[in-house]
């Protein structure tokens, strides 16, 4: 199957989705090949509301994960990138990643969503951890279900962000430290009121001086954090005489092993003669 517009065509990969009310499929840009992800809604009826708000809300130009939007089929299709790849949540899933690596990770996202001029609607559909795409470089991509596009709009995006952001540093929120990270979740509800260009800044000047003093080290507040981490401590430091102990131990053990192992002339029984052959010894 092949869905096309003037001048180009989106070849079909897979089927996502069909019912009544819409399709929803993965297909290739003809253009360059990559990958997008078309929502193709089927009520006439919802066209006039849908095309103006989309004109309204939304400028190609610079929000260019959104393609564009067009009649095929008498269907309203709507376009917009799709990126295969590793998602946030089974990154996160698989790997135990250390606080430098995920400020920068959430600098990135947030970085994208400003750079993006990301539509409220839509940022609240791909601040999730399975619709972000995160490579080995920690270069970050965004996916978009918007099946649900054609009922309520009606969204929060900023809460999403503050959700997925207290995803990220629930360790370090549980242990009370760094400061500086605990004092930006504690002015999280004034940020959130406020836009993504400001909660990026305040990110953004949070990491530098998290960065500048090398953040990561700090001993937690928690006793029974403190009491854990002077435990791992201890273990650190007895480990390898452990070790030591172990391996010497194995050594006395198999130089003895073959000592006695060897020949012994103890109760040794000597024959001068077998049958009727007689041994001579001096031989």
């Amino acid at each position: 199957m092949i869905i096309y517009t003037y001048g180009h065509e989106y070849p079909v990969t897979s089927v996502q989705k069909t019912n009544d009310r819409y399709n929803c499929y993965i297909c290739t840009d003809s253009r360059n090949g990559s990958f997008c992800r078309i929502l193709s809604i089927k009520d006439k009826t919802l066209f006039p509301e849908l095309v103006s708000w989309l004109s309204e809300n939304v400028d190609p130009t610079v929000f260019t994960d959104y393609i564009e939007h067009f009649i095929f089929d008498d269907m309203l299709c709507i376009v917009m990138k799709y990126t295969q790849g590793v998602t946030l949540a089974e990154k996160t899933d698989t790997e135990g990643m250390p606080l430098r690596e995920r400020l920068e990770l959430c600098r990135k996202i947030l970085e994208r969503a400003v750079l993006l001029d990301i539509p409220d609607y839509f940022l609240d559909k791909c601040m999730d951890i399975n619709n972000i795409i995160v490579t080995s470089d920690l270069t970050v991509y965004f996916n978009y279900p918007i099946e649900d596009i054609i009922g309520n709009r009606d969204c929060r995006p900023m809460l999403q962000v503050e959700k997925l952001l207290r995803f990220f540093f629930a360790r370090e929120i549980e242990r009370k430290v760094p400061d500086e990270l605990i004092e930006f979740f504690g002015e999280m509800p004034e940020i959130v009121k406020s836009n993504k260009i400001e909660l990026y800044s305040r990110y953004y000047m949070m990491m530098t001086k998290l960065v500048e003093k090398d953040a990561g080290e700090e001993v937690p507040k928690s006793i029974w954090f403190r009491i854990w981490d002077k435990i791992l401590k201890f273990w650190q430091k007895i480990k390898r005489v452990l070790i030591f102990v172990l391996l010497a131990a194995a050594v006395v053990y198999l130089v003895f092993t073959i000592q006695t192992s060897g020949p012994s002339t103890k109760n040794r029984k000597n024959f001068d003669s077998i049958g009727t052959v007689t041994i001579d010894k001096n031989r």
